[in-house]
């Protein structure tokens, strides 16, 4: 959003690399930049997401922590057993995978483990319920 009579610019920034394998990881930021600084402040945000970025992909996540913890839901419904190679838990900056995973077991009765892997990434792993879908009933 921009306008001249605005002192600052909301803008979004969204970064992704696909790995060798297939993987598509990203970074993304929304930000308020002040309009006179709108270059510098742009590559600021840049830079900081590019170091976040290449911190995911050293770490060897398939996801970064704010999309793991959308996928613990998924994870619970699914039929089976799930696995998620999360970021190290002391690189997350939140606690939101293990509040995902608390209220989904208590939630679905999924059965979850977290486990440190040998390169310091977190194993999450589930015992999914197998969640069908029922049909809608017809309306008359």
């Amino acid at each position: 959003v921009y306008s001249a009579t605005l002192r600052r610019v909301e803008a979004s920034v969204q970064l992704a690399l696909t790995t060798d394998s297939g993987c598509v990881l990203s970074a993304n930021s929304v930000q308020s930049l002040p309009r006179g600084d709108l270059g510098p402040a742009a590559d600021r945000c840049c830079a900081k997401l590019r170091g976040e970025l290449l911190a995911l992909l050293e770490s060897g996540a398939c996801a970064c922590e704010h999309t793991a913890d959308q996928l613990i839901v998924f994870m619970a419904l699914a039929g089976g057993t799930s696995r998620l190679r999360a970021p190290p838990a002391a690189a997350l900056s939140s606690l939101h995978l293990p509040t995902a995973v608390h209220f989904a077991e208590r939630l679905s009765g999924a059965t979850f483990r977290i486990t440190e892997s040998e390169d310091g990434c977190q194993l999450v792993e589930c015992d999914g319920v197998g969640a069908r879908a029922r049909p809608a009933p017809l309306l008359e």
